[in-house]
């Protein structure tokens, strides 16, 4: 990943030190990985969403404004100070995790629209073909 497009792509993120921001490119490699699904700029496009998602998550740790408050204000008011947050519809953890930054939004709605007809997961490359008549793969 070039730093440089990271820093450029992400302006929020240019006084954080490339140190940083490598390991936490190195990280984001742990979640996501290059297939034949996601590849090329669009692979690339994820890897710097996810890493400013886990850069932004830590900042918002190490800086100590971290409360388990997450998502969109839905609601405030100001005598006695009351917040209220929603965040989006989810069905599972990732989702979920993904909805706690807007690079975790942004990664989300890519990651959806790739996987609109499916994904394939497992055996052989060739099973994601179509079969013939007679059941033989084409």
């Amino acid at each position: 990943m070039e730093i440089a497009t990271f820093k450029k792509m992400f302006s929020v993120f240019e006084q954080s030190d490339d140190e940083t921001i490598s390991l936490w490119a190195d990280v984001a490699n742990t979640f996501l990985k290059e297939s034949w699904a996601l590849s090329g700029k669009t692979f690339e496009h994820a890897h710097l969403l996810l890493t400013a998602h886990l850069l932004h998550l830590a900042t918002k740790v190490n800086s100590g404004s971290e409360n388990g408050t997450t998502g969109v204000v839905a609601s405030a008011s100001q005598g006695s100070v009351s917040v209220s947050f929603s965040t989006p519809q989810t069905s599972n953890g990732w989702q979920y995790w993904l909805s706690t930054s807007p690079y975790g939004l942004q990664l989300w709605a890519l990651l959806k629209q790739l996987s609109a007809g499916g994904f394939y997961i497992g055996g052989l490359p060739e099973r994601k073909a179509v079969k013939k008549v007679g059941g033989v793969w084409l």
